[in-house]
């Protein structure tokens, strides 16, 4: 045999043994993806990765729901994609004219994504939406994506939505002075001049707009930029140190509070409560040693998202998605 046939069979044998081979899968998986898309068909490549996810090239699709996912801190979770408000807790049912949920990209550009959409009637009044929490807390963290639809006017008066700590029957109340033991809450909405986020708060230390706490009072504002301390802002650590950002339509804004009411205190100089909240990740605040409540019992136990305007509006409204209430900072989805 000469040298030329030695080396095909050579080759022709070495041809014949790799066939033979199985591909070797390095994780436990066994190659049976333990990630939501099931994947049953046989790749030929190493899976080096030790997590369940499996995928590592980076192009996996985030998910719709996160809420399939959650944190154990977490004490309320709903991206809308349970088909209905039945989740809620509102009296009113969430009338259909102005509580929906449609499909929409949502923050996110992902097909088959749904969000609530709240358009309140014309002339005074809103749309909300309520949910009471299993499970009162003297501080909670609450994040929700918003957008104000194209068309909105951001300069018609409104409030928004946050959290509440007290009787349901106090929710929205206005107008007076809570003693400490009755109510707290601090809600995020818009400056119908500026344009801006800011968190509106009733608490029993408010002073900025309290001519008569029986009947004439109104909340504070964090920050406060109605002036320089000449009749609102009298207090240099409740004025702007970040100026939250100009607010656009047709835009999603990740947006994160924290309520903590802080040690029951007596009087304000014993007061440690905390409010804050974040705008696309850009804190806005601290603002603390606020005098929130007077007894152990008041709790926050409300997550409200709401629309209310005063007067005359636009016809379009706003969406929410991806809503969290955790004991612990959330932080925007990545």
């Amino acid at each position: 045999m000469n040298k030329l046939s030695v080396l095909v069979l050579v080759v022709l044998a070495a041809a014949g043994a790799s066939c033979d081979d199985t591909p070797t899968d390095a994780d436990a998986d066994s190659d049976a993806d333990a990630d939501s898309d099931s994947d049953t068909d046989v790749d030929t490549d190493v899976d080096t990765d030790a997590d369940s996810d499996s995928d590592t090239d980076g192009d996996s699709p985030m998910e719709v729901d996160e809420c399939a996912r959650s944190d154990p801190s977490w004490v309320f979770c709903s991206g809308f994609e349970e088909g209905s408000f039945d989740g809620w807790d509102d009296y009113d049912g969430n009338p259909a004219e102005t509580n929906q949920l449609v499909e929409d990209p949502g923050p996110f550009g992902l097909a088959g994504n749904h969000v609530a959409r709240l358009r309140p009637l014309p002339g005074r009044g809103g749309a909300d939406l309520v949910k009471v929490l299993a499970t009162p807390a003297p501080r909670l963290y609450a994040r929700w994506y918003i957008q104000y639809e194209p068309g909105f006017d951001f300069g018609a008066p409104n409030h928004g939505g946050g959290l509440h700590a007290g009787s349901r029957d106090l929710l929205g109340r206005s107008d007076y002075l809570p003693q400490g033991d009755d109510w707290f809450a601090a809600w995020i909405e818009y400056d119908a001049e500026l344009h801006v986020f800011y968190a509106y708060s009733y608490y029993r230390g408010m002073y900025m707009d309290c001519a008569d706490p029986a009947g004439a009072c109104w909340g504070d504002h964090f920050p406060c930029m109605a002036d320089e301390g000449e009749s609102y802002c009298e207090r240099p650590e409740h004025r702007e140190t970040v100026t939250p950002p100009a607010l656009e339509t047709g835009r999603w804004y990740c947006v994160e509070m924290l309520l903590d009411g802080g040690a029951p205190a007596a009087s304000e100089p014993d007061a440690a409560g905390v409010l804050d909240f974040w705008v696309d990740s850009i804190e806005i605040g601290p603002w603390t040693n606020l005098w929130l409540r007077t007894t152990e019992e008041l709790q926050l136990s409300i997550l409200w998202l709401n629309l209310f305007h005063h007067e005359d509006h636009a016809e379009v409204g706003v969406l929410y998605d991806d809503v969290v209430v955790s004991s612990e900072r959330i932080g925007c989805r990545e």
